[in-house]
């Protein structure tokens, strides 16, 4: 007895074995769930600092573990939108809308990226459902042009051409205007320094001015000729254009997937030497750009991020003013109009001088961001005017450009048009107010995608323009092949 006392028996230990493998069951269970927990409010925290780049990597390794709800979905989308993912995005708004989501304005940027993706038809059946709940003039005529169809943007494109130029990088550029005999534009491209500092929304470098000194090195991408040879980068030998690992010694410690997620690579780029930053004395520690220069280019207006104050707080864009003085850019007073509140970037001046355009989402505008001018008054500007209902919309209109004529060119993701932002036009009246409902710029110029930062040369026939129809931001130029029919 006293020994089978000291002895367990058959059924006594195969319970404790199951209790035990239960135990190992729950507490196996209780670390995936605490992972997966742990990396979903990462995620939570990246996508609310606006950090989206690294809030896709969280969002991925969340759902590795368990289903994402569907606010998770609905920022895991718009992280994909943000950082100009567009397929991505579209797939999850898609996943998100199956879910019955009936929030209306799920269902316009559903739409918008339908069309951005060419499925104008789908894009106009999420048009109808937003516009029955809240009318709206400008869906409405969205509606009836996809449903219609396209031909009347389309009919012009004969008249023109276009080119992808070899300025460009495979990472983001935009907005060119010009400098001399040469062209000034924004880029974040690598930059040649030893410590980076990574935009995290994005998961590249900051945006920053770069100069090409002479338009004649400015050719279409897709040429390779004899004059040519001596001044291309042979980008392929350049590890940050094909390097696509995930690991490398260009990726950013500060975020958790490859900021070259929306690399695209440009054929016979020119070389670093050819292609130089405009001067670092204006650069900041966050984004420059885009600029505007008076007409003898001896003033230069430029977009900046102003710092923000404190934790949580958000950087807003500003405008800050330089003049030339002894081959120098000299700081002047800052624009009165910059606002803590509120974003004021983008600047246009008309060729007098005397006006100056930009964009704004300051209180009290059409909504979204709207086009604002100010007329000069002493050494200053005076109060900001909105443009009126005739450009702005509930919508975003942004990029303003004054040709040499006077007239404003604009972009607009809310006007009827090919989708995503497309360009417009319209004449203004002396006293810089728009004598008509603008005019969609049509095919080439604009795109399924993003189209913005048009610059004109003084006879009209020729030009330049931003768009990322090849998936980042590139800049275009077109020239005219046949005579204007009647176009103003």
């Amino acid at each position: 007895m006293g020994k089978r006392s000291c002895t367990f028996s058959p059924l006594f230990l195969k319970n404790n074995r199951m209790i035990y493998m239960r135990l190992l069951t729950v507490l196996f269970l209780s670390l995936i769930f605490s992972k997966g927990y742990g990396q979903l409010k990462s995620a939570e925290r990246a996508y609310d600092g606006m950090r989206y780049t690294e809030a896709i990597g969280y969002y991925q390794e969340s759902m590795k573990r368990d289903s994402l709800s569907a606010a998770s979905i609905a920022k895991l989308a718009d992280s994909y939108d943000k950082t100009q993912q567009y397929t991505k995005a579209l797939y999850w708004y898609d996943k998100l809308l199956t879910s019955h989501v009936s929030d209306t304005a799920y269902r316009y940027r559903y739409g918008q990226l339908l069309a951005m993706d060419g499925q104008y038809k789908a894009a106009a059946t999420q048009f109808k459902w937003v516009n029955s709940v809240k009318p709206d003039p400008q869906l409405e005529s969205t509606v009836g042009l996809y449903e219609g169809g396209l031909n009347a943007l389309l009919a012009d494109s004969v008249n023109w051409q276009t080119a992808l130029l070899n300025i460009n990088s495979g990472y983001a550029d935009f907005c060119p205007v010009t400098y001399g005999a040469g062209l000034v534009f924004v880029s974040d491209r690598p930059r040649n320094k030893v410590f980076r500092e990574t935009n995290a929304w994005t998961g590249g470098d900051f945006l920053t001015l770069y100069r090409v000194v002479d338009t004649a090195r400015v050719k279409d991408a897709g040429l390779r000729t004899k004059e040519l040879e001596q001044v291309l980068s042979y980008a392929s030998k350049d590890l940050r254009n094909v390097d696509s690992r995930t690991a490398s010694s260009w990726d950013s410690k500060k975020v958790s997937t490859n900021p070259q997620a929306t690399f695209v690579a440009v054929p016979n780029q020119l070389s670093r030497e050819m292609i130089t930053p405009f001067n670092t004395k204006l650069n900041k520690r966050y984004h420059e750009g885009p600029v505007s220069f008076s007409r003898n280019w001896d003033s230069i207006i430029v977009t900046y991020n102003e710092p923000s104050k404190g934790k949580g707080d958000v950087s807003r864009l500003r405008l800050q003013t330089y003049v030339m003085r002894y081959g120098d850019w000299i700081p002047q007073s800052a624009f009165p109009h910059n606002n803590k509140d509120y974003n004021v970037g983008q600047p246009a001046l008309h060729p007098n001088g005397d006006v100056l355009f930009f964009t704004s989402d300051m209180p009290g505008g059409a909504g979204g961001k709207d086009i604002y001018y100010c007329r000069k008054s002493g050494n200053s500007w005076g109060s900001p005017i909105n443009a009126g209902p005739l450009v702005n919309t509930n919508g975003n209109e942004m990029f303003p450009y004054i040709d040499p004529t006077g007239r404003l060119y604009f972009s607009s993701d809310k006007w009827p048009g090919l989708g995503g932002l497309d360009i417009f036009s319209v004449t203004l009246d002396s006293a810089y107010k728009p004598l008509s409902t603008p005019r969609n710029e049509g095919a080439p110029f604009n795109s399924p995608k993003n189209d913005f930062g048009i610059l004109i040369e003084a006879n009209g026939n020729k030009g330049y323009f931003s768009s990322d129809r090849r998936g980042n931001d590139d800049i275009y130029i077109f020239w005219r092949i046949y005579p204007a029919m009647g176009r103003q």
